[in-house]
């Protein structure tokens, strides 16, 4: 419920959404700690709508966890540092950095996650909004990654 008091408004079920929000995020970092299916399962709904760029949309939790897999096997020891969210009134949003290698060498980018958030703390939508020029910029100058960079395309063109 939503209220005025001094001119400000007072919304009853923030500190709920505060607290739904900061456990949601600390399952979302021990996901990235070390990423398997079953931590993605902690955070993420079985119907599960993923939508980023550079990847094709899933609508299942199963078909997440295959496009992560892609992704993790592309970029070794990728893993995320969470610099700041914010409760919203559905969910959360996370701002991070991921970080990892691609042929040999390091490779890291800055992205915001959005959430919807379920009663019960899982996500049925994940929005990541990042720049994906400095991937690929990182990318092209680096040919042992070029094969399994084409492979995760064309996997992912297929679906």
């Amino acid at each position: 419920m939503v209220g005025v008091q001094g001119g400000q408004d007072i919304d009853a079920e923030q500190p709920d959404r505060d607290a739904a929000a900061a456990d949601f995020v600390r399952r979302f970092e021990e996901f990235w700690a070390a990423p398997s299916r079953d931590r993605l399962a902690a955070i993420m709904a079985p119907d599960a709508r993923l939508v980023a760029p550079m990847t094709p949309t899933t609508r299942t939790l199963e078909d997440g966890w295959q496009s992560f897999a892609q992704l993790l096997a592309l970029l070794p020891g990728l893993s995320a540092t969470v610099h700041r969210w914010r409760a919203t009134t559905d969910g959360a949003l996370t701002e991070f950095t991921l970080s990892g290698t691609a042929g040999g060498g390091p490779i890291s980018w800055d992205a915001v996650d959005r959430f919807v958030l379920r009663p019960d703390g899982l996500a049925t939508e994940r929005i990541s909004y990042f720049d994906s020029a400095p991937i690929a910029l990182t990318v092209a100058p680096r040919p042992r990654v070029w094969p399994s960079f084409a492979r995760s395309q064309l996997s992912r063109a297929r679906r």
